[in-house]
């Protein structure tokens, strides 16, 4: 329109008004209501000569002209009312505005409904669960949206099984802790009431007392050792794994050579001895292996300890002459309490291996037994060295 408003403006400067009225005949009817021309008199008085009428809208665009008898005009064009509304409404027509709010709010219901429903599922597992119930499971309702929040259902269920395991290990420990404390106390009450029935053998139960007392302590020690590794109260510290296996075999010889029992350890070349982790609880880890295979072990005979590489783990490897465990009893030589039957049965409670088993775990490790060719058992040891990236 600008554009027109010029060539108008200088139509009328040219060919005056009859050319110029003629020209915008031709015209849309949209622009020739949008254009005015005006006769400007010497007292300003704009009479728009198209519709005869004396106005002063707002116009958007103005040129003054001479035309070749020297009369005075102003060509111009209004403000276009329609059009501004339009502007102001996207450029789209009110109905259309109007269906596009409608759709937009109903996406947004739909939008909200679809995030708020796996949140209420979420909300009501872990409700279940604080009120101890651990048979909620979410994956498989929240399977079909294949999304982030089905991978949270599935840590959700990951979680909640892993929890369910924690629960069953901690009541069996419970368990099997009060069936190894009822016997030493039964033996205790049993040495007191002798005692205070006969008096001359008072010496007699008193040795008894202190020997069940000993074993109560013994028990209490090793089930809060088993604690503690069950605890996960790692602690990241570095410590070269060759050397510290040396200083629990040097241990370990002082206590099997008073048996005629040695201890051997054979390390092959290794390029990466580091570990991160806790050394105390490796060293006792190892210890428990170690003094473990002694037990079983008779005058004569030797232990083998080796220290190898292998992938990316380091390989201890313990084995004995002893009497082997059965095939169907090996994986379950780590439980806590398992003990195997042997004539060393008293020496202990059947938590070292369980010990051991925990803290290599804990660092990410596995532990295994097989029997040995000939008669003996093998406990394998894989823990992952460090190295810098």
């Amino acid at each position: 329109m600008p554009t027109k408003v010029d060539m108008i403006a200088q139509l009328l400067h040219v060919a005056g008004e009859d050319e110029t009225l003629n020209f915008i005949a031709h015209l849309p009817e949209r622009e020739r209501t949008l254009l005015s021309i005006k006769l400007v008199s010497p007292l300003n008085d704009q009479v728009n000569i198209l519709t005869d009428e004396l106005e002063t809208p707002t116009y958007a665009y103005q040129r003054m002209t001479v035309a070749p008898d020297g009369t005075l005009y102003s060509v111009s064009f209004k403000e276009d009312k329609e059009d501004h509304v339009k502007k102001a409404l996207f450029n789209m027509p009110l109905p259309i505005v109007l269906m596009g709010i409608c759709v937009g709010l109903v996406f947004s219901l739909f939008l909200a409904w679809n995030l708020t429903r796996p949140m209420r599922l979420l909300r009501q597992g872990f409700f279940k669960v604080s009120q101890g119930d651990l048979s909620v499971r979410l994956f498989n309702k929240l399977k079909p949206r294949r999304d982030e929040l089905s991978e949270l259902g599935k840590d959700f269920d990951m979680m909640v099984e892993q929890l369910n395991i924690l629960l069953s290990d901690r009541q069996s420990l419970l368990h099997d802790v009060s069936h190894e404390l009822r016997t030493p106390l039964a033996r205790l009450q049993l040495a007191i009431g002798l005692a205070q029935q006969n008096k001359q053998n008072i010496d007699t139960s008193l040795a008894r007392i202190e020997l069940e007392s000993e074993r109560l302590d013994q028990l209490i020690g090793e089930i809060l050792n088993y604690s503690r590794a069950e605890m996960n109260n790692r602690t990241d510290e570095y410590f070269d794994l060759k050397d510290l296996i040396s200083v629990v075999i040097n241990d370990a010889n002082y206590e099997a050579n008073h048996q005629l029992i040695e201890v051997h350890f054979t390390l092959s070349s290794i390029t990466h001895p580091i570990v991160k982790g806790n050394s105390e609880q490796i060293r006792r880890a190892i210890e428990n292996i170690i003094r473990n295979a002694i037990r079983f072990s008779k005058a004569e005979q030797a232990v083998e300890v080796s220290l190898k590489e292998t992938g990316k783990y380091l390989q201890i490897e313990v084995k004995d002459r002893g009497p082997g465990v059965e095939e169907n009893k090996l994986s379950s030589i780590f439980e806590p309490f398992v003990r195997i039957q042997s004539p060393q049965l008293g020496k202990g409670y059947g938590l070292g291996l369980a010990i051991a088993r925990k803290t290599v775990i804990m660092h990410n490790g596995t532990i295994q037994a097989s029997n040995r060719d000939g008669g003996g058992l093998i406990v394998t040891i894989c823990l992952p060295y460090w190295r810098k990236h």
